[in-house]
C-alpha cells in the first residue's frame, strides 16, 4: 500500500468527484486530501482531509465575477507563505509515494519545496497542453483563461488529462490524454429513456429559461433553485446525489452549463446535452464547442435560449445518441494504472 497526497480545488463539486473516483479506484492506497470548500465531502466519505485556503473562481448571474475573483485572490495572498509552509510540513510528515494536484494552486509548489515531483489530474489542462483549433470568438476570455492556467495551475511535472474528445498532447513526454473519469456511483445506474429532461445550471439566471420550458411537451426536472412547488411541466428539486443520478440515468437529455464532469457522466450514460456556458468561463464554452463538433449535442452562447435552438436540438436527439454510442467515455482504470506506475516510481522514467 502506498500513500497519496492529493490537492483538490474545492470551489466546484466536479473536482471532488474526480478525486473520489480515483480514491475508490485505488482503494488499497492511503489518501490525504487538502483543499477548501467542497473538499469536506471527502471527509464525510471517511478520507483524511486538511482544509486550507486556496484560489477560487467566483461565478454570479451566469458569468465569472472577475472583481470578486480578484478580491478573493487578494485576500489569499497574505496567507500564501504560511499555507505553503503548512502544506510542505504535511507532505514531509505524510511522506507520500505520489503527489497529485487537481487544479489546486498550493500543492505542486509545496511539493517543490520538499524536492518531490507532482502530477496534475485535471481536464482544464486540455486548454494549454493539447493540440486543437481554438473555437471562434471569446478571444479575451481564452487569453485570460489560458494565461491563468499556465501561471497559476501548471507548476507540476506531469499532466494526466481526462477528456471526452481524443485530443493529442503538445508534448507526449509531459502530458497524456485519457477518456473521462466517472465516479463509481454513476455506474450503479442503468440508463433508460423517457420524456423527462434534466436541467442543471450553475449561476444561471433561470427565469427566462423557465418561461421557455413551461408548457413544452416534456417534463423538466430542475436543479439549482432548490425545492419549490411544481409549475405545470416543471419540477424543482433540492440537490441530492442519489436523486440527481437517478434523474440523469432516466432523462431524455441534459441541459447544463458545460462543466466537464457532468458532460462526461451524461455521455457515459448515453445522454445528449444542450449547453449554456457561463459567460466568460472559457472552459465551459470550449467544452460545449467540442461537444457540438463531435456530434454529441448543441450549445448556445446566450442567456436568452431561443426556442428554435431547443427545437433544433430535440429534432436531432437520435443522431446524437447514435454518435455517442461509438465512443468510450470511461477512463478510470487507464488513469489508475498510470497513477500506479507513478506511485511506485516506474512511470517517471
Amino acid at each position: 500500500m502506498g500513500r497519496i497526497f492529493y490537492g483538490v480545488q474545492g470551489d466546484a463539486r466536479g473536482h471532488v468527484s474526480r478525486a473520489l473516483a480515483i480514491a475508490q479506484e485505488m482503494a488499497h492506497h492511503e489518501f490525504l486530501f487538502i483543499g477548501r470548500g467542497k473538499v469536506q465531502i471527502l471527509r464525510e466519505r471517511g478520507y483524511q482531509v486538511e482544509e486550507i485556503p486556496s484560489l477560487a473562481t467566483i461565478i454570479r448571474d451566469n458569468r465569472v465575477d472577475f472583481a470578486a475573483t480578484v478580491a478573493d485572490a487578494v485576500r489569499f495572498i497574505p496567507h500564501l507563505g504560511p499555507v505553503l509552509k503548512r502544506v510542505r510540513d504535511l507532505i514531509r510528515e505524510f511522506d507520500p509515494h505520489l503527489i497529485i494536484s487537481d487544479y489546486e494552486f498550493v500543492t505542486p509548489r509545496a511539493a517543490k519545496l520538499t524536492g518531490r515531483p507532482s502530477v496534475s489530474l485535471a481536464g482544464e489542462h486540455i486548454l494549454t497542453q493539447c493540440i486543437y483549433d481554438p473555437p471562434p470568438g471569446q478571444l479575451l476570455s481564452r487569453h485570460l483563461t489560458c494565461s491563468s492556467i499556465r501561471f497559476l495551475f501548471s507548476a507540476v511535472d506531469r499532466f494526466l488529462i481526462p477528456a471526452f474528445h481524443p485530443f493529442l498532447p503538445v508534448d507526449a513526454s509531459k502530458a497524456e490524454v485519457f477518456p473521462p473519469l466517472i465516479k463509481p456511483k454513476v455506474m450503479e445506474y442503468r440508463p433508460t429513456e423517457g420524456d423527462k429532461v434534466l436541467v442543471y445550471l450553475r449561476g444561471f439566471y433561470l427565469n427566462k429559461l423557465i418561461k421557455l420550458l413551461r408548457g413544452r411537451k416534456r417534463q423538466y426536472i430542475i436543479y439549482g433553485m432548490g425545492e419549490k412547488p411544481p409549475q405545470r411541466n416543471l419540477q424543482f428539486k433540492q440537490e441530492s446525489e442519489d436523486g440527481f443520478l437517478a434523474d440523469l440515468a432516466a432523462c431524455d437529455y441534459v441541459i447544463s452549463n458545460g462543466g466537464l464532469n457532468l458532460i462526461s457522466e451524461s455521455l457515459y450514460l448515453g445522454k445528449p446535452l444542450f449547453c449554456l456556458p457561463v459567460r466568460y468561463l472559457y472552459e465551459q464554452f470550449f467544452n460545449a464547442h467540442f461537444l457540438a463538433l463531435d456530434g454529441f449535442g448543441h450549445y448556445l452562447m446566450d442567456n436568452g435560449c431561443p426556442e428554435a435552438d431547443i427545437n433544433f436540438f430535440e429534432d436531432h436527439l437520435e443522431q446524437y445518441r447514435i454518435r455517442i454510442k461509438k465512443f468510450n467515455f470511461f477512463g478510470n482504470k487507464q488513469i489508475a494504472t498510470r497513477l500506479e506506475g507513478l506511485t511506485d516510481g516506474s512511470a517517471w522514467q
